[in-house]
């Protein structure tokens, strides 16, 4: 299948979707640093982000995935899933060790000034929490929650089915997560939440079954709806009171979901409202250039989260006033320096790649057509370095 013909088969909103889900990560990564300097503006923006923007990614993986994908052989299964999720994460996992050896960091898991620090950051980032790079943590969970889903999805064929396993998965999941706790505690993988995510993963898996937003143009419903949506993140983002594990706020990685009916309806009407926004707004290029490109940006999160977020935010608070308004201009700045940079490697690269039929594009290039799901362009990401080879 040919570039071209590859990139008209996805679903274009999808991409633009996830780039919307990136922005939020930058920004909620920023605001998290302001928050430890005790900035009650960036505590409320941390919550109400955290309150929907990673249960967003694993529905958006549900969304995304291929129907076929479950009755893959299992060595092919296994094939894909290292290729698109394993090789990323030990990919960039180097990259910030190298970074560390050269560059003084925030590491909250390990003490990088000594050997014996880098031993436990390794054994950390082998059974599934990346140490070195602490982002990642979502692609770990989500081979957890990729394998689940290979195990059951077969079986999943009726819509009731679906949705009484992820009613199911979400409450057992609940109480095991609410009962033990696992970060820090005997973590692998990030299998003890794996059920709770993958009850949001089926939801996704439901949309994509139904056609969710398929049809095409824009209606005065999708407007009312991207309304009633927001509002419903307004209204209920703060009504959630835990129980929480570390911090006041949804945080995924830890397990901390707090109360049991606001954490989904919470998490369900942003995701809506992303896909709602994403839907207007599938015509602009750039963002859907950035959105097949998601596994890259996500990745490269780990240099801005130990290397350059904390020095930004120890400028904020010498620098300007903690009110909303100035943490809010702050953060969409430094988010926005990033995501114009990769903007502006895909306008100058454009001709370059029209030129060559795509040919000179490296790591940029995307087979989105065959890749499985979530990110994107995953089996383009390392072309450049397989001789425009990709992972099969």
């Amino acid at each position: 299948m040919s570039e071209e013909n590859a990139i008209k088969k996805r679903i274009a909103f999808l991409d633009v979707a996830r780039f919307y889900g990136i922005v939020l990560v930058y920004y909620g990564h920023i605001v998290e640093r302001i928050m430890y300097l005790k900035n009650p503006a960036a505590t409320a923006q941390y919550k109400f982000i955290y309150s929907f923007h990673m249960p967003f990614f694993f529905l958006l993986a549900g969304f995304a995935a291929p129907p076929d994908k479950v009755f893959l052989p299992v060595r092919a299964f296994l094939r894909r899933e290292a290729a698109s999720r394993l090789v990323p994460y030990v990919f960039f996992t180097l990259v910030l060790v190298v970074l560390s050896l050269f560059f003084a960091g925030h590491f909250v898991v390990a003490d990088l000034s000594t050997a014996k620090g880098y031993l436990v950051g390794t054994i950390a980032t082998l059974t599934g929490f990346p140490a070195f790079n602490i982002p990642l943590w979502f692609l770990a969970c989500l081979v957890s929650v990729e394998v689940l889903h290979f195990l059951l999805g077969r079986f999943l064929t009726t819509d009731a089915r679906l949705l009484a396993v992820a009613g199911l998965m979400y409450l057992g999941g609940y109480w095991l997560t609410l009962k033990v706790q696992f970060i820090p505690g005997p973590n692998f993988w990030l299998l003890h939440e794996a059920p709770v995510v993958y009850a949001l993963y089926l939801i996704g898996v439901l949309m994509r079954r139904r056609n969710f937003l398929s049809g095409k143009g824009m209606s005065w419903g999708m407007v009312g709806a991207v309304v009633v949506c927001g509002l419903a993140v307004l209204l209920t983002w703060n009504l959630n009171q835990g129980p929480f594990r570390l911090f006041d706020a949804v945080v995924i990685v830890l397990s901390g979901h707090g109360n049991v009916v606001w954490f989904p309806f919470t998490a369900l009407a942003g995701s809506l409202l992303l896909l709602l926004l994403a839907r207007l707004s599938q015509d602009v290029t750039w963002t859907a250039f950035l959105g097949r490109n998601a596994l890259i940006l996500f990745c490269l999160n780990g240099v801005f989260y130990h290397f350059l977020n904390g020095p930004f935010a120890d400028w904020f608070a010498r620098t300007l006033p903690g009110h909303a308004m100035s943490v809010t201009g702050a953060c969409v700045v430094f988010s926005r320096v990033f995501h114009s940079g990769m903007r502006a490697i895909r306008v100058s690269a454009e001709p370059l790649c029209s030129a060559t039929g795509g040919q000179a594009c490296g790591a940029w290039t995307v087979h989105p057509g065959t890749g499985p799901g979530l990110m994107g362009g995953v089996k383009g990401t390392f072309a450049m370095r397989t001789g425009g080879r990709t992972c099969p």
